[in-house]
Protein backbone atom coordinates (compact mmCIF):
# COMPACT_ATOMS: atom_id res chain seq x y z
CA UNK A 1 0.00 0.00 0.00
CA UNK A 2 0.96 3.93 -0.66
CA UNK A 3 0.56 6.76 0.61
CA UNK A 4 0.76 8.93 -2.65
CA UNK A 5 -0.92 11.48 -3.06
CA UNK A 6 -3.36 12.05 -6.31
CA UNK A 7 -4.02 15.60 -7.50
CA UNK A 8 -7.28 15.82 -9.46
CA UNK A 9 -8.04 18.89 -11.32
CA UNK A 10 -11.81 19.62 -11.43
CA UNK A 11 -11.94 23.18 -11.74
CA UNK A 12 -12.87 22.97 -16.03
CA UNK A 13 -15.54 21.10 -14.85
CA UNK A 14 -16.33 23.20 -12.14
CA UNK A 15 -15.96 26.39 -14.21
CA UNK A 16 -18.05 24.53 -17.04
CA UNK A 17 -21.29 24.11 -14.49
CA UNK A 18 -20.91 27.46 -12.93
CA UNK A 19 -21.20 28.80 -16.26
CA UNK A 20 -24.79 26.54 -17.38
CA UNK A 21 -26.44 27.68 -14.08
CA UNK A 22 -25.78 31.36 -14.67
CA UNK A 23 -26.80 31.01 -17.88
CA UNK A 24 -29.94 29.21 -16.22
CA UNK A 25 -30.21 31.79 -13.86
CA UNK A 26 -30.61 34.66 -17.03
CA UNK A 27 -32.96 32.78 -19.15
CA UNK A 28 -35.58 32.21 -16.62
CA UNK A 29 -35.00 36.63 -15.48
CA UNK A 30 -35.24 37.00 -19.36
CA UNK A 31 -38.48 34.87 -19.14
CA UNK A 32 -39.79 37.16 -16.36
CA UNK A 33 -39.16 40.11 -18.40
CA UNK A 34 -40.71 38.78 -21.91
CA UNK A 35 -44.11 37.70 -20.16
CA UNK A 36 -44.43 41.09 -18.14
CA UNK A 37 -43.80 42.56 -21.69
CA UNK A 38 -45.77 40.69 -23.86
CA UNK A 39 -48.57 41.63 -21.67
CA UNK A 40 -47.98 45.21 -21.33
CA UNK A 41 -47.40 45.53 -24.77
CA UNK A 42 -50.72 46.90 -27.00
CA UNK A 43 -52.05 44.38 -29.60
CA UNK A 44 -52.93 45.94 -33.26
CA UNK A 45 -51.70 43.11 -35.25
CA UNK A 46 -49.52 41.25 -31.94
CA UNK A 47 -46.06 41.74 -34.57
CA UNK A 48 -44.57 43.73 -31.68
CA UNK A 49 -45.59 40.90 -28.83
CA UNK A 50 -44.08 38.23 -30.96
CA UNK A 51 -41.06 40.00 -31.60
CA UNK A 52 -39.83 40.28 -28.09
CA UNK A 53 -37.32 38.10 -26.66
CA UNK A 54 -34.68 37.41 -24.58
CA UNK A 55 -31.23 35.85 -24.96
CA UNK A 56 -28.54 33.91 -23.07
CA UNK A 57 -25.33 34.59 -24.26
CA UNK A 58 -21.53 33.74 -23.45
CA UNK A 59 -19.04 36.70 -24.17
CA UNK A 60 -16.59 34.93 -25.99
CA UNK A 61 -13.46 36.81 -24.88
CA UNK A 62 -14.07 37.01 -21.05
CA UNK A 63 -16.14 33.49 -20.78
CA UNK A 64 -18.95 35.15 -18.75
CA UNK A 65 -23.02 34.78 -19.52
CA UNK A 66 -24.97 37.85 -20.08
CA UNK A 67 -28.73 38.67 -20.91
CA UNK A 68 -29.78 40.47 -23.80
CA UNK A 69 -32.73 41.95 -24.00
CA UNK A 70 -34.75 42.68 -27.39
CA UNK A 71 -36.65 42.39 -30.14
CA UNK A 72 -36.63 39.83 -33.42
CA UNK A 73 -35.19 41.16 -36.66
CA UNK A 74 -37.20 40.80 -39.99
CA UNK A 75 -35.09 37.83 -41.13
CA UNK A 76 -35.80 35.87 -38.27
CA UNK A 77 -39.79 36.88 -37.72
CA UNK A 78 -40.16 35.44 -41.29
CA UNK A 79 -38.76 32.40 -40.43
CA UNK A 80 -40.58 31.93 -37.19
CA UNK A 81 -44.01 33.66 -38.21
CA UNK A 82 -44.19 33.77 -41.68
CA UNK A 83 -44.68 37.46 -40.93
CA UNK A 84 -43.86 39.55 -44.44
CA UNK A 85 -44.39 42.97 -43.87
CA UNK A 86 -42.29 43.87 -40.58
CA UNK A 87 -41.94 47.14 -38.76
CA UNK A 88 -38.65 47.85 -37.19
CA UNK A 89 -39.83 47.73 -33.13
CA UNK A 90 -36.85 50.44 -32.01
CA UNK A 91 -39.26 52.83 -33.62
CA UNK A 92 -41.24 52.37 -31.10
CA UNK A 93 -38.61 51.50 -28.76
CA UNK A 94 -36.49 54.89 -29.68
CA UNK A 95 -39.11 56.87 -31.47
CA UNK A 96 -38.15 58.83 -34.76
CA UNK A 97 -37.81 62.23 -35.71
CA UNK A 98 -39.71 64.02 -38.48
CA UNK A 99 -38.82 62.61 -42.05
CA UNK A 100 -39.23 62.78 -45.33
CA UNK A 101 -40.36 58.87 -47.07
CA UNK A 102 -40.23 59.24 -50.81
CA UNK A 103 -40.56 56.41 -53.34
CA UNK A 104 -38.09 55.66 -56.46
CA UNK A 105 -39.98 57.13 -59.05
CA UNK A 106 -40.30 61.03 -57.05
CA UNK A 107 -36.48 60.48 -57.20
CA UNK A 108 -36.23 59.16 -60.52
CA UNK A 109 -38.86 61.13 -62.30
CA UNK A 110 -40.13 63.75 -60.35
CA UNK A 111 -43.96 62.52 -60.40
CA UNK A 112 -45.73 64.96 -57.36
CA UNK A 113 -48.80 61.75 -56.84
CA UNK A 114 -50.60 59.42 -59.31
CA UNK A 115 -54.16 58.25 -59.14
CA UNK A 116 -55.00 54.34 -58.83
CA UNK A 117 -57.06 52.80 -61.24
CA UNK A 118 -59.06 55.76 -62.39
CA UNK A 119 -60.88 56.12 -59.13
CA UNK A 120 -59.84 59.74 -58.05
CA UNK A 121 -58.01 58.51 -55.36
CA UNK A 122 -54.42 60.05 -55.12
CA UNK A 123 -51.66 58.41 -53.72
CA UNK A 124 -48.65 60.35 -53.42
CA UNK A 125 -44.76 59.48 -53.93
CA UNK A 126 -43.66 61.90 -51.04
CA UNK A 127 -44.80 61.66 -47.21
CA UNK A 128 -44.09 64.02 -44.77
CA UNK A 129 -43.95 61.37 -41.64
CA UNK A 130 -44.06 63.17 -38.46
CA UNK A 131 -42.38 60.94 -36.02
CA UNK A 132 -43.38 59.53 -33.08
CA UNK A 133 -42.28 59.96 -29.84
CA UNK A 134 -40.05 56.88 -27.76
CA UNK A 135 -42.59 54.36 -25.80
CA UNK A 136 -39.70 52.48 -24.03
CA UNK A 137 -41.38 49.50 -23.67
CA UNK A 138 -39.05 47.31 -22.74
CA UNK A 139 -36.31 49.38 -20.76
CA UNK A 140 -39.61 51.08 -18.04
CA UNK A 141 -40.55 47.11 -17.92
CA UNK A 142 -36.79 45.72 -17.45
CA UNK A 143 -36.46 48.66 -14.62
CA UNK A 144 -39.96 48.07 -12.86
CA UNK A 145 -39.56 44.88 -12.53
CA UNK A 146 -35.81 44.64 -11.73
CA UNK A 147 -37.16 42.52 -8.27
CA UNK A 148 -39.13 39.64 -9.98
CA UNK A 149 -36.24 39.11 -12.29
CA UNK A 150 -33.98 39.09 -9.15
CA UNK A 151 -36.13 36.50 -7.73
CA UNK A 152 -36.40 34.31 -10.93
CA UNK A 153 -32.67 34.01 -10.68
CA UNK A 154 -32.19 33.32 -6.69
CA UNK A 155 -32.72 29.65 -7.26
CA UNK A 156 -29.90 28.89 -10.16
CA UNK A 157 -27.48 31.47 -8.44
CA UNK A 158 -28.33 29.46 -5.21
CA UNK A 159 -27.18 25.95 -7.09
CA UNK A 160 -24.36 27.60 -8.14
CA UNK A 161 -23.39 29.15 -4.54
CA UNK A 162 -23.47 25.32 -3.65
CA UNK A 163 -21.83 24.39 -6.22
CA UNK A 164 -18.85 26.81 -4.80
CA UNK A 165 -18.95 25.54 -1.26
CA UNK A 166 -18.82 21.95 -2.12
CA UNK A 167 -15.89 22.41 -3.93
CA UNK A 168 -13.94 24.19 -1.56
CA UNK A 169 -14.30 27.68 -2.34
CA UNK A 170 -13.96 30.28 0.36
CA UNK A 171 -17.52 32.61 -0.18
CA UNK A 172 -17.03 35.84 1.70
CA UNK A 173 -21.07 36.76 2.16
CA UNK A 174 -20.47 39.60 4.57
CA UNK A 175 -18.47 40.99 1.47
CA UNK A 176 -15.79 43.18 4.10
CA UNK A 177 -12.68 43.07 3.33
CA UNK A 178 -10.77 39.94 4.70
CA UNK A 179 -6.79 40.78 5.87
CA UNK A 180 -4.18 38.24 5.24
CA UNK A 181 -1.16 37.67 7.28
CA UNK A 182 2.24 37.52 6.21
Amino acid sequence: MSNQTKFIDTSSEVKKEMVNLSKKALKAGGKVVANILKDEIPVRRGYLKKAVTAWAKIDRTTGQPYLDFGYRNRKTMTKKYGIKYYVNPCWFEFGTKPHIIMTKEYKEKGYSSYELEGNGRKFGYIVKHPGMTNKNFLRNTVYNNIDQIKEAEEEYLGQLTDLMIAQGAKININMEDEEIDD
